[in-house]
């Protein structure tokens, strides 16, 4: 086991909960410190509460392993915008303006910003490093290899080991020798490569990412060997260039047709992929971490009713990424490339978010 603390540090957000009379001699217990985790311990822990965090790992490494994540920035509202108000400052390494959609037969491009890029991993860079600094000067314990009490305030051990229903496989890739530009993401949609997913090409700072999710398969050594043949394809083999293989990415996911519904588990508090909270369409479960963990902390410290939180914030949009996701299940290749054919050649970031709602209809 290893044991961290450092001395606390002061929080005006403590000033003013402690003055309407709310208890200040919580201590919150926190399973798992991945990214959901962090923010649940680093709110509570800047409102002025005790915070202890227990993670099975010995280290602090993200269960899919070192790699990009992006924060998908497709709505009215900017997401790193919605994000600082939650209390998350981090800044994102890169910012995505090309998107490229690929499928069988047909490409688009979305021009603007289109997503923000984070780096998961070891590296004084990352965001799981980033917020472990800012955990240890605001005072929180972190208890590694080490099982998590019975009884916590707080569940972020990510998604449950046997109800995953996405996988990822794939490979890290230097980003010396490759060809990828570091502003472009590329997905491919084609059910040879990704069933029911998509292929993704992400760039990163040292190394880029490149993996199948799928939702139909959920075998990694197939998922991975479907990926790896379609680094044949030329114009992957045109992206990867000259590059090195870094690392093996292996992810799950676990999305929930209404995870609020069950947000509250025998009066533990369910945050990110532990409750269910994820974009059943994509796999773009950053924010929904970031948030969840954030309300999580508030309605511990100032003893608000969770599930009122999270439905006032998501309302019913994890019910109607699910609809969708079912439709994608079924999708055939034809249907993708009708897909991506319909949205043109290329289109503005805003043309794409006008458009977006109606090609679900499709």
């Amino acid at each position: 086991m290893e044991l961290f603390r450092a001395p606390r540090a002061g929080s005006e957000w403590f000033i003013r909960t402690s003055s309407i009379g709310l208890p200040t001699d919580v201590t919150v217990r926190i399973a798992g410190a991945g990214l959901a985790g962090l923010v649940a311990a680093t709110t509570a822990a800047r409102a002025g509460e005790d915070v202890d965090v227990y993670e099975i790992k010995r280290h602090l490494l993200p269960s899919t392993g070192a790699h990009t994540e992006a924060l998908r920035n497709y709505e009215s509202v900017d997401s790193l915008e919605e994000l600082r108000s939650y209390g998350f400052k981090i800044r994102p390494f890169a910012e995505v303006h090309s998107a490229i959609r690929r499928s069988e037969h047909y490409e688009n491009l979305v021009r603007g910003k289109s997503y923000y890029l984070f780096m998961r991993g070891r590296e004084e860079y990352t965001v799981d490093q980033q917020l472990y600094r800012e955990a240890i000067d605001l005072g929180i314990r972190f208890h590694f290899g080490t099982k998590a009490p019975p009884e916590v305030e707080i569940i972020a051990t990510g998604p449950p080991r046997h109800e995953f229903n996405m996988l990822a496989a794939g490979f890290t890739f230097t980003a010396e020798g490759s060809n990828l530009d570091p502003h472009t993401v590329i997905a491919l949609l084609d059910n040879r490569v990704a069933p029911g997913g998509y292929l993704a090409i992400t760039p990163g700072v040292d190394y880029h990412s490149i993996y199948s999710g799928s939702w139909i398969d959920l075998d990694f050594g197939r998922v991975l060997g479907l990926a790896e043949k379609a680094f044949e394809i030329p114009w992957v083999r045109e992206v990867l260039g000259r590059s090195r293989w870094v690392d093996k990415i292996h992810g799950t996911a676990y999305y929930a047709r209404d995870p609020i519904a069950t947000a509250v588990r025998d009066r533990s508090l369910q945050v990110g992929e532990a409750g269910g909270f994820q974009d059943a369409v994509a796999a773009y479960g950053f924010r929904y971490a970031v948030i969840t963990g954030a309300l999580a902390a508030r309605s511990v410290v100032e003893r608000l009713d969770y599930p009122t939180l999270l439905r006032s914030r998501f309302k019913d949009e994890f019910e109607n990424a699910f609809a969708y996701r079912q439709k994608l299940n079924n999708a055939s290749n034809r249907d993708f490339d009708e897909l991506v054919q319909a949205l043109g050649p290329e289109l503005t970031i805003d043309e794409y978010r006008n458009l977006r709602g109606k090609l679900r209809t499709l």
